[in-house]
């Protein structure tokens, strides 16, 4: 009897092990053959948000060098989590991939109580890019610099109000770390769902705001920047001070613009995605566009990106809990 159960599994691990064999041709090649189909890269943002302009130059590139169309899926809403959600439980095939940024890789693990993924599951796939913030305000203001702003805000009756693109996202976030560390206590936040925040900024409805696609309004001449939150001077803006630089170390955010994946997606899948990326990091007519755009390409390896994103959510995680935010 023991003869018998024992000649069975060593003739159903054979037959096993033949079929891995079998299988694992076609697995390799598959992997080696990607992609040869349609990429859908899930946005997190509604469409004509800044991260498309990002994203249309990266999955251009993308097309042309793989040879398969990488095509934006939009999946917007709660600072990122219905996209992130939705990317974290697709296939892990490589045909699904998200545009990670600050809030879902680094803010909302911190700031949300309760997700239904684990970002820590994704798979960094590269970065993109990165972009500044910086503290606007409508073009004839009456506040000059960053003192005036703040000054007002502080000796005011009623305080300032800035917008947001919703709550928990990054510009609310960095405005409300600005309000702590500038000593303000009174400052209303006006959430908005996209770009309707800039229009009320540039006619006055709101006071200032702390952001990064704004800049665009600077260049038009129709808002003023006030400083740079970044820790240097931007190399497209270089005439515009930084909050380091004005006195106020701490008040900085380097937002980015990254690629990942579903968990457990194919290591040969994410490093061709990743060699392509940042390959195109490195063109200087991909540099050129991006920059135009106020957004800085950066080739980084896989581990690189992992690291990176972690000093981010490192870095916010004291901030969240000092700050005591917190959403559902």
């Amino acid at each position: 009897m023991r003869q018998s159960i024992i000649k069975m599994v060593t003739l159903t691990i054979g037959s096993f092990g033949l079929l891995l064999l079998l299988i694992a041709p076609h697995l390799c090649h598959a992997q080696a053959d990607f992609p040869n189909k349609v990429v859908k890269v899930i946005s997190p943002f509604p469409a004509a948000a800044f991260t498309d302009g990002i994203a249309r130059v990266y999955l251009k590139e993308l097309q042309d060098r793989l040879g398969q169309p990488f095509i934006l899926d939009y999946k917007p809403g709660a600072s990122t989590n219905i996209g992130a959600s939705f990317v974290s439980s697709a296939p892990p095939d490589g045909y699904t991939l998200f545009i990670s940024t600050l809030a879902s890789h680094a803010l909302n693990k911190w700031s949300y109580k309760n997700l239904n993924y684990d970002i820590e599951k994704m798979t960094n796939v590269g970065m993109m890019g990165v972009n500044a913030f910086y503290v606007v305000v409508k073009a004839d203001s009456p506040y000059k610099n960053l003192q005036d702003l703040i000054r007002a805000a502080k000796e005011g009756p009623t305080g300032l109000t800035f917008g947001s693109h919703g709550n928990g996202g990054a510009n609310h976030l960095i405005t409300e770390l600005f309000r702590e560390q500038t000593g303000i206590s009174k400052l209303l936040h006006v959430p908005y769902k996209g770009g309707e925040s800039h229009i009320d900024l540039m006619s006055g409805r709101i006071d200032f705001m702390i952001d990064g696609a704004a800049i665009n309004h600077v260049n038009s001449g129709k808002l003023r920047a006030l400083a740079t939150a970044y820790p240097k001077r931007w190399p497209t803006q270089p005439q515009i001070p930084t909050t380091t630089e004005l006195g106020y170390p701490d008040v900085t955010i380097a937002t980015f613009f990254g690629l990942s994946a579903p968990p457990n997606t194919p290591v040969a899948i994410l490093e061709k995605l990743n060699k392509t990326m940042r390959e195109i990091a490195k063109d200087p007519e991909v540099e050129k566009k991006l920059l135009a755009i106020s957004v800085m390409p950066i080739p980084m390896t896989r581990q690189e990106t992992d690291t990176f994103i972690k000093q981010q959510s490192d870095k916010w995680r004291p901030v969240l809990k000092t700050l005591n935010i917190a959403f559902e």
